[in-house]
């Protein structure tokens, strides 16, 4: 079980990351978004936190995957099943962003068609909604009673919040023509306030999916490493090998 306590650990480190990035670049914002703010400032904060901290946050999530598919066999039929279609499911997601919003969003970039930088943001949307069921299908083999319940609510609200937060901005996505040497690019700019409209309470839905996911896992992670020092405990191979004190 130690496999699948770790993964779960690393879960936890993936969202308190999350959770930093989101929020630090919200309160750095002061609430607005604008491209061409963050494009004449390329050491700003919000820049900072996704390029340093936002690689990190991904490995922590596919290290958990990978530690819980792992330990998969330990548990049971169900939790493999499922963790194994959270593995397919982030395999998707980047091949939906690799293969699909990067080629769109350069192809309209270059030819400054609006439509297809548009339809990549829609993919980017679309992929995101595969993402947010990775961590419920990661943990739900692994609870009863009322963390279950807690899980579907987390992505209940995950999906409504964090699917709207990325869907809304992009009618508002406009071209500008940019000049570099030897060619001529169209960058996509847009500017959101998530002060007004729906976006506070999106919000607020987005980051309440992400703290009630937050808490599952560190209650999960909790109760497994608890039973796996209790078979610590237990074992006498494991006694002989850390004797007590």
């Amino acid at each position: 079980m130690k496999r699948t306590a770790w993964g779960l650990s690393a879960m936890v480190g993936s969202f308190v990351l999350g959770t930093i990035i989101a929020l630090g670049s919200l309160i750095a914002m002061e609430g607005m978004l604008d491209t061409a703010t963050l494009a004449a400032q390329p050491l700003s904060l919000p820049t900072l936190l996704v390029a340093c901290l936002d690689p990190l946050a991904i490995l922590l999530e596919i290290a958990a995957l990978v530690l819980l598919a792992m330990g998969s066999r330990q548990v049971g039929d169900l939790h493999r099943r499922l963790v194994w279609t959270a593995v397919a499911f982030l395999a998707t997601w980047a091949v939906a962003n690799v293969g699909g919003f990067i080629p769109l969003s350069f192809a309209g970039m270059r030819r400054g068609s609006l439509t297809l930088v548009k339809t990549g943001q829609m993919v980017k949307a679309g992929a995101a909604l595969l993402q947010y069921a990775v961590p419920f299908l990661m943990a739900f083999g692994l609870t009863r009673g009322w963390s279950r319940t807690v899980l579907w609510l987390a992505l209940g609200l995950s999906v409504v919040g964090n699917f709207g937060v990325i869907v809304l901005p992009i009618s508002g996505v406009e071209l500008e023509r940019v000049g570099i040497p030897g060619q001529t690019i169209y960058a996509p700019r847009f500017a959101v306030d998530y002060t007004t409209g729906a976006y506070p309470a999106l919000l607020a839905l987005g980051y309440a999916g992400g703290a009630l996911y937050l808490a599952v896992y560190v209650y999960l992670a909790w109760q497994t490493w608890s039973a796996t020092d209790r078979g610590a405990a237990t074992d006498p191979e494991a006694q002989e090998q850390h004797p007590r004190a």
